[in-house]
């Protein structure tokens, strides 16, 4: 009888710790932090040597030029590698199409996409959006985009630099 019980605490101990676990990597995904004295947010204006601007706010991504737009997202989502490094997840609100222009009903919109962020300071970031020749351009959900869009998977091989505007 003790066997059944021993065997069942240690199946019991052994999902909670999987389960634990489970809630710790998925926790690991926040909104971005509140600048404090040691973190320096990402929110703001970005702009590389190309006049690109990467919009940041807690809320929302946004990526356009002086004469165009790109790709936008909400639902922003960051996951800290380090103290000025980072993935940046967002659900696209617009999109590239086919066609190569972008809208708000491009396959995309409603999908998880990825940037990231690397050499962090208070004027200067450097960004990379999701990109790999035959690559995914979204997931479907935010676990998916966490463990696709990775260095490791080929991702992020080209960073823009920019400086806060």
């Amino acid at each position: 009888m003790k066997n059944i019980r021993y065997s069942r605490f240690i199946k019991m101990f052994a999902a909670s710790l999987g389960l634990l676990f489970l809630v710790t990597l998925t926790g690991c995904v926040q909104e971005v932090p509140v600048e404090k004295d040691y973190y320096i947010s990402v929110s703001g204006k970005w702009v590389d040597s190309y006049k690109s601007t990467y919009e940041i706010t807690t809320g929302a991504f946004k990526n356009y030029g002086e004469s165009y737009s790109s790709y936008e997202g909400d639902s922003l989502m960051i996951l800290p590698l380090s103290e000025n490094s980072g993935t940046i997840f967002i659900k696209y609100t617009v999109s590239l199409n086919p066609d190569w222009t972008y809208s708000t009903t491009a396959p995309d919109v409603g999908k998880w996409y990825a940037i990231s962020y690397k050499n962090l300071t208070k004027n200067s970031i450097s960004i990379s959006g999701a990109y790999k020749d035959g690559g995914k351009t979204s997931t479907t959900t935010l676990e998916e985009a966490v463990k696709e869009f990775t260095i490791e998977n080929g991702y992020f091989k080209t960073y823009s630099e920019c400086t806060k505007k």
